[in-house]
């Protein structure tokens, strides 16, 4: 069974969402699925050193109250193909924290609440990686330069 992430924010749903959403195409994942729900997204992360296929990943805003809410985010390992990929070591929770310390920069939130165990650190590879998906985007790295880019700083987490 996957593990299950959960996140709080001073935010309200609505707002969680969008970032979420921002944060995903910053991020440079590919959006796979947001349409059956106004507070949740399906997405994947594509290839890096752990996975052949990335991680098809769920990030769904979840209201606490009027003012607050949680980002709980989930995912399994991707196919590629018809064959299944082995072994993610840990990428989805590493994917996980950074997806939430991106969206609580944006929030300007001091209420960012890591769960169990779990720090807030990582808003500097989540900018690197921002940064590095913008490069992409732009064409200024090619696929390839852009995954071994993307490897090389999850390396060093």
């Amino acid at each position: 069974m996957a593990k299950t992430y959960e996140f709080e924010f001073a935010a309200p749903t609505e707002q969680l969402f969008t970032e979420a959403l921002t944060a995903v195409r910053a991020l440079g994942f590919s959006i796979l699925n947001h349409k059956d729900e106004a507070t949740s997204i399906t997405f994947n992360t594509g290839p890096s050193i752990w996975s052949t296929a990335g991680q098809d990943m769920t990030a769904k805003a979840v209201a606490l109250s009027p003012s607050s809410s949680k980002l709980v985010v989930s995912g399994k390992t991707a196919r590629k193909g018809s064959e299944a990929q082995y072994g993610s070591w840990g990428e989805r929770g590493r994917i996980a924290k950074g997806l939430a310390t991106h969206v609580g920069r944006a929030l300007d939130s001091t209420a960012f609440y890591p769960g169990e165990g779990e720090t807030a650190n990582g808003t500097a590879l989540v900018g690197e990686l921002a940064a590095l998906a913008e490069l992409h985007r732009s064409g200024s790295l090619t696929d390839g330069e852009f995954a071994a880019a993307k490897e090389r700083l999850l390396v060093r987490v």
